[in-house]
């Protein structure tokens, strides 16, 4: 399916959620990352952009097959809503202790569009994923968890079919902004007085992920990386001669070394499903 094709369904879901969307559940919302606070963070704008991040997932569905899908750390729920429109058979992820009754609205809208929504927490001992699922997608989740990630590789490849693969997108520490920020004594991870400012568990960004960081983390898990992806998807002003011309550095950064984009995401199977 072509972007255009996905972005009118996915945009579609997206209006659909955002009539549900409003200041106080982005004020529940925040209490545990105040980074996240109404006037401070444009979630629509994010939702818009990410259908750059959820048609690549897409495009990995469609070329490893398989119509039993899980999306882990759903939250939203636009994708597996998405995917559900698409014909799959979907579900989605969450630990739904840690929302409130005005966020409950959100996992009711994707339960009705058949999405088949889990009380699940992947980051707990021996709670293995409720499959058996073709294709699991975990995007832009493990940042937000600060231990261990034993458990969590045990539980999702635990809820992989015979064959199945998992998608893994992250948020590259060594994105090339984060790059020169750093040279000038910016650090790339959340301020210290958006983490005081935070109830606990601060549920921001603990850890980011390099390149070679996320390809250890699939051999650390046991599993085989058979795609390695990495891209911008968050808007910046123009087309790309235009950023061309006024940010010459990072434009040529971004086509030389695709270390330096904003995500890098990897496409792994388990190796006795390797053939």
């Amino acid at each position: 399916m072509s972007h255009g094709e996905f972005g009118r369904v996915y945009r579609s879901v997206v209006d659909e959620v955002w009539r549900r969307w409003s200041p106080a559940m982005q004020e529940e919302l925040a209490r545990h990352c105040r980074g996240w606070a109404p006037g401070r963070y444009d979630f629509r704008g994010y939702l818009d952009a990410s259908v750059e991040r959820y048609h690549r997932a897409y495009l990995e569905l469609e070329r490893h097959g398989g119509r039993r899908v899980c999306d882990v750390g759903g939250f939203w729920g636009v994708f597996a809503t998405t995917l559900a429109r698409l014909g799959f058979h979907v579900a989605m992820t969450e630990a739904l202790r840690f929302y409130g009754p005005s966020l409950r609205g959100l996992f009711d809208l994707a339960a009705a569009e058949g999405v088949r929504v889990l009380d699940h927490d992947p980051f707990q001992p021996e709670r293995p994923l409720e499959g058996p699922f073709d294709f699991v997608a975990v995007m832009a989740v493990l940042e937000h968890y600060p231990h261990s990630l034993r458990a969590f590789a045990a539980n999702v490849a635990a809820g992989l079919a015979p064959g199945g693969a998992l998608f893994l997108e992250v948020p590259n520490v060594a994105h090339w902004p984060k790059r020169i920020n750093l040279l000038r004594g910016v650090s790339p991870l959340p301020s210290v007085r958006e983490i005081w400012e935070s109830d606990t568990p601060f549920t921001g960004h603990h850890h980011e992920f390099s390149r070679a960081e996320l390809r250890d983390l699939a051999g650390l898990a046991g599993l085989e990386v058979r795609a390695e992806h990495a891209f911008n998807y968050s808007p910046r002003r123009g087309g790309w001669k235009y950023r061309a011309l006024v940010g010459p550095v990072e434009a040529l950064a971004f086509r030389l070394l695709p270390d330096s984009r904003e995500c890098l995401a990897v496409t792994c199977v388990r190796p006795e499903a390797a053939g």
